[in-house]
């Protein structure tokens, strides 16, 4: 737990190595929970009093094809700026439409575990799939008859 607000008042960093399987909603989407995820929080206030936070995640996660069903290492490599705002305060009309950053509402202590756990399920690929794979084939079967043969027999007949 941590005072985002008075790490980006500083301009202060935090950087960390933590095991993959400490992040209990992040291991329910991997095949294996083994590795690390490095993590850095970099904090900024900018010339307008505004509060920022720098974030990078990095780590090789290992997920299910969905191909081939076999694992596959997906290199993370997450990161985002993030401008801190207050409990309840409004979002600046001028960052609207600035998609270069994300607007992220703080507590006086944020979880930065849960911050960095949420934006790797974030990136993580909606269909892993490996760039060159085949699908699985089934053991033991040749030539499989096409449920539609028949069909095609019928319509040679009429």
């Amino acid at each position: 737990m941590i005072d985002l607000q008075a790490l980006a008042k500083d301009g202060g960093r935090v950087y960390r190595t933590v095991p993959v399987e400490s992040l209990g909603r992040l291991v329910e989407s991997l095949l294996e929970p083994v590795g690390t995820v490095t993590f850095e929080f970099q904090g900024e206030r900018d010339d307008e009093g505004k509060l920022y936070v720098d974030l990078q995640i990095q780590g090789d996660l290992v997920l299910q094809c969905q191909r081939c069903l076999e694992a596959m290492v997906w290199p993370c490599n997450v990161q985002n700026r993030l401008l801190l705002l207050r409990s309840g305060e409004e979002l600046p009309e001028n960052e609207l439409e600035n998609d270069a950053v994300d607007a992220l509402e703080v507590e006086p202590l944020t979880d930065l575990l849960a911050l960095v756990e949420d934006e790797v399920l974030l990136a993580l690929p909606l269909v892993p799939r490996h760039e060159n794979c085949e699908p699985p084939v089934k053991a033991g079967v040749d030539d499989e008859i096409s449920p539609f043969a028949v069909l095609r027999q019928l319509r040679g007949k009429v």
